[in-house]
């Protein structure tokens, strides 16, 4: 089973996607580096590389389930594309198996999505940024709060206040 297969079977919500899903970068530039995670870097496209905590897997697939119209308020551009990725990802580390391309190059794209997106901290915003697997900077913008914790309660408190 994959993540896409896992995800129909637990009945994730169906949200209308806005765009197609192939946006997504080469895993190796014209110059020969993978530009990750940073433009001119050159490390593996992976998430151990990446300038961005990792959201918890278990906690937004429960958030999806538990929130199904919260879930789809957000992230229907490109995000339900990203949430397919993020979970084919997640299904090929548990099972130790190479992550497929596209799932690396959607890795790679998280970067640049999550450093344009951390102050949105609207509903939508901040489900957009969980289908990407990542955070928000904080409550009202706060610092760095994916390391204290203070952005996962922030985001959990927000859409709970949007479900109830």
């Amino acid at each position: 089973m994959d993540g896409t297969e896992f995800l129909r079977k637990i009945g994730l919500p169906k949200c209308e996607n806005l765009s197609s899903r192939d946006n997504l970068p080469d895993l190796i530039d014209a110059d020969g580096l993978t530009n990750y995670p940073t433009t001119g870097d050159n490390l593996a496209v992976r998430f151990e590389n990446s300038q961005f905590a990792l959201f918890p897997f278990d906690l937004a697939i429960e958030l999806a389930l538990k929130y199904p119209q919260a879930w789809c308020r957000g992230g229907n551009h490109f995000g339900n594309h990203a949430f397919e990725n993020w979970a084919n990802t997640m299904f090929a580390i548990k099972e130790r198996r190479s992550i497929p391309e596209r799932s690396l190059r959607w890795i790679k794209k998280r970067e640049g999505y999550i450093a344009r997106h951390r102050q949105d901290f609207r509903l939508a915003g901040i489900i957009a940024m969980v289908k990407w697997a990542g955070f928000v900077d904080g409550p009202s913008g706060k610092g760095r709060g994916a390391e204290s914790g203070a952005s996962l309660d922030f985001m959990v408190r927000e859409i709970e206040r949007f479900g109830k």
